[in-house]
């Protein structure tokens, strides 16, 4: 049955939607590749996921790169496309609710982690230790969006989607909402959270890598919202439109709910490393060491270079017992090393400022 207690937040924030007319780009129509099959201004949030993120290779990229569980063969257990499909629906769902702009909310929930390195958290510290500087997925997301795509000419995505990536995450610190900012990006980076339920259900239910038995506590405050996923994520959404409704803004913060969930959220974090490929360390320096000896790259980065690999990428030319141009090229990577030659990239900077 339909639970009434939605209809009470129908529309609640509707004078916060962000206007379609409000969407800017870099480059002007007539720089656009997409220009010709741009439909009208209004659509430009749409514009953003039909025609620019989905066909774009990062977004191609994700289905094989880790959310949670690295090499795993099970086609039920989550990738990184997988999970920014959730997201998707979360974010539509929760900003139709709300009356927010849900075009918009789709566009970033569909870029949001297009900046994801192979191996997932272990990748990402491979790369902040051996740059000295730390590595953020979401900041080189815009980077892959304005530097990498599209042969390096980039996606000419609107400002409003790509300030939605850029804050999108939290880590493992808390879920305040991103204050002077339009609220379709707080919706985007809520709807994200729920990771943790897909996670739950990967590593405990359908995988078993771990026992229930050894983390009563996670079971035990998971089960509060619910007994199965969809109940979980559903429980999730109706808590933080019912919180919003009351603030008169996105928030998931102050309700007991919200509490809960990030009380989970802090226990999970102790659990992720748990389920870490065990040999990732020497797997991540082996191929980089090979990135930053080979002529193959044509002196691009080999920490870019490494940052736009998949998790096939890696394992494939880890499994050889000597790497050659045939089994570099075999890799999405390869593709993509040809335009990025001679261009200086700084993937710790957004560029944003326009």
């Amino acid at each position: 049955m339909f639970n009434k207690r939605i209809l009470d937040y129908l529309g609640c924030l509707s004078e916060k939607r962000t206007p379609d007319e409000s969407a800017r780009r870099r480059y002007p129509p007539e720089l656009d590749e997409d220009a010709r099959i741009m439909v009208l201004d209004k659509d430009q949030f749409s514009n953003d996921a039909f025609l620019k993120i989905i066909p774009s290779k990062a977004f191609r990229r994700l289905s094989s790169k880790t959310q949670v569980l690295t090499g795993n063969k099970n086609a039920y257990v989550r990738n990184r496309l997988s999970h920014t499909q959730e997201v998707a629906y979360n974010s539509n769902t929760i900003a139709r609710i709300l009356g927010l702009n849900e075009d918009l909310c789709y566009a970033i929930a569909l870029g949001h982690d297009i900046g994801h390195v192979p191996f997932g958290h272990a990748g990402e510290s491979f790369i902040s230790d051996i740059t000295g500087k730390k590595f953020r997925h979401e900041v080189f997301g815009v980077v892959v969006a304005q530097k990498i795509e599209r042969r390096g000419k980039g996606l000419n995505l609107t400002w409003q989607v790509l300030q939605g990536i850029l804050n999108h995450s939290r880590g493992k610190g808390s879920i305040e909402r991103t204050e002077n900012i339009f609220e379709e990006a707080n919706v985007v980076m809520y709807a994200d959270k729920p990771y943790i339920w897909g996670d739950i259900n990967d590593i405990f239910e359908r995988t078993k890598t771990l026992d229930y038995r050894d983390f009563p506590d996670i079971k035990k405050l998971a089960d509060i919202f619910g007994k199965n996923h969809r109940e979980r994520t559903a429980t999730y959404i109706e808590s933080l439109c019912c919180e919003s409704a009351q603030k008169g803004y996105v928030s998931f913060q102050e309700s007991e709910m919200a509490k809960t969930f990030f009380e989970l959220k802090n226990l999970m974090y102790k659990v992720y490393n748990l389920v870490n490929l065990q040999n990732s360390d020497e797997i991540l320096e082996r191929l980089y060491g090979f990135l930053s000896k080979t002529e193959l790259i044509g002196g691009v980065d080999p920490a870019l270079v490494f940052a736009l690999m998949t998790d096939d990428d890696v394992l494939s030319l880890f499994g050889k017992v000597c790497i050659n141009a045939r089994d570099f090229n075999d890799c999405s990577v390869a593709e993509i090393v040809g335009h990025l030659k001679g261009k200086n990239i700084n993937f710790f900077d957004p560029d944003l400022n326009w």
